[in-house]
């Protein structure tokens, strides 16, 4: 589906009974709730200043961290989440865990929901509110099913949707080749209700019952996605439009960020201009459990005779005495980074994956968990990645490493989808205008 057929749709009025009912010459807020770490917030921010650039006051709301970024993209910032809180959750040892992992993430924001809902509550009481929520942003759904509030579903990657006719890629979870589509649906189904609602379903269901909503089931397959509108924010040439997704879900685009500023930290850019240009080896600024990865990654690195810039906020992840061709680096803005560097070995969270597509360049993908694993299949499809899992011996490393490098059917993808994500309207402003043109606000 295209952006120009999508509806517009218009809200009733609030009602004098409503909670929600106030003067109708208030001007309205937009109220953007990103859950997760930078790769998945900083899409947010840039929606958000669009929004802003299209005469709206724009409030994000995300963990404590961001702050600071979010204020000066010019946005308003409420924390959703205190520091503490989010390292809590970042230091469990089974976040990244193929199998664990999502029920850890529950664990951890079950507990806060009830808060969140009513902090969240007192905002759209105050004035007329849309709300844009990600994925993980469930306390915008249920604003939109208790009080009518307007709610635009925003998905990074295409693996937050259950498709039986374009699969996700998941570790842990192996679809073998030639199943019918009734197969891979009834197993779709059964990890629904076995390994996913069977999470989130009692806390979630918990807190229904509290606001005075009925219990509901699918949580995150179908009742998560806005009725209302629904954005992909990816091109469809990563992830074409399905016939079971979502009816009213539109492809827009990545959103990516810029860097605050076009210039490296000063330390980094002396060391990239004193040789050839370096790999870059991140495993994510949520993983604080990577020293494994950066260990191969560097074994990798230092068997092809190449030089390397690790970057990663958790120092005690990498070696202590680094040989003088490694650089560390606690942050880097990896736009401006990437277009210097040869290849980039990393995660496959869809942020560092998008932007390094934008600059051309080769990407050894590692995934651990969530989206990364899909994330890693579609852009190896597309001929610019190889993907290795974590404990792959430091032999295989080397050899999808050294061959991404050397080879040029590899290079000519990577310029070609540099190009093409060059080209046509920045997707930030295509989700805005989904988003402006979904509902009313008055």
């Amino acid at each position: 589906m295209s952006a120009s057929s999508v509806p517009s749709r218009s809200l009733q009025p609030a009602t004098a009974q409503s909670p929600l009912a106030r003067p109708a010459a208030v001007q309205p807020r937009i109220l953007i709730l990103a859950v997760g770490s930078a790769g998945d917030v900083y899409p947010f921010i840039v929606i958000g200043q669009a929004l802003r650039a299209r005469g709206f006051e724009v409030t994000l709301m995300a963990s404590a961290n961001f702050e600071e970024r979010v204020q000066r993209a010019g946005l308003q910032f409420i924390s959703g989440l205190s520091q503490q809180e989010l390292d809590a959750g970042i230091r469990d040892p089974d976040l990244w865990d193929p199998v664990k992992g999502f029920a850890t993430i529950w664990k951890h924001m079950a507990r806060h929901l009830p808060a969140a809902y009513s902090q969240q509550l007192a905002l759209v009481r105050e004035k007329p509110t849309l709300i844009v929520a990600s994925t993980l942003g469930l306390t915008g759904r249920l604003l939109q099913e208790a009080h009518g509030v307007p709610l635009v579903t925003v998905h990074l990657a295409p693996s937050c949707l259950f498709s039986a006719d374009d699969t996700a890629v998941r570790r842990g979870l192996h679809w073998p080749r030639g199943w019918p589509r009734w197969a891979v649906r009834l197993t779709l189904g059964l990890v629904d209700r076995l390994m996913v609602d069977a999470v989130v379903r009692p806390a979630l269901n918990g807190l229904r019952a509290n606001i005075g909503l009925a219990p509901v089931r699918r949580v995150m397959s179908e009742w998560l996605h806005s009725p209302q509108q629904v954005v992909c924010a990816w091109p469809a040439w990563f992830a074409a439009p399905q016939a079971d997704w979502p009816p009213n879900a539109v492809c827009a685009g990545f959103p990516r960020m810029p860097a605050p500023t076009a210039e490296l930290d000063p330390a980094l850019q002396r060391f990239i201009d004193d040789g050839e240009a370096p790999i870059v080896i991140t495993p994510g600024s949520a993983m604080a459990h990577g020293s494994d990865f950066i260990a191969r990654a560097l074994a990798a690195a230092m068997a092809l005779e190449l030089r390397a810039v690790v970057v990663t906020p958790y120092r005690e992840q990498v070696p202590a005495d680094l040989p003088a061709t490694v650089h560390y680096a606690a942050y880097a803005p990896f736009d401006v980074l990437s277009r210097q560097a040869a290849a980039f070995v990393h995660h496959g969270g869809i942020g560092t994956s998008a932007t390094v597509l934008a600059a051309g360049k080769p990407q050894l993908i590692v995934p651990f968990a969530f989206d990364q694993p899909d994330n890693a299949a579609r852009l190896t499809r597309l001929g610019v990645a190889a993907t290795v899992l974590p404990d792959s011996a430091p032999a295989v490393w080397q050899q999808q490493l050294g061959g991404l490098l050397e080879d040029p059917a590899v290079a000519k993808a990577c310029a070609t989808f540099a190009t093409v994500m060059a080209s046509g309207p920045a997707a930030a402003d295509t989700i805005a205008e989904l988003v402006l043109g979904t509902v009313s606000l008055s």
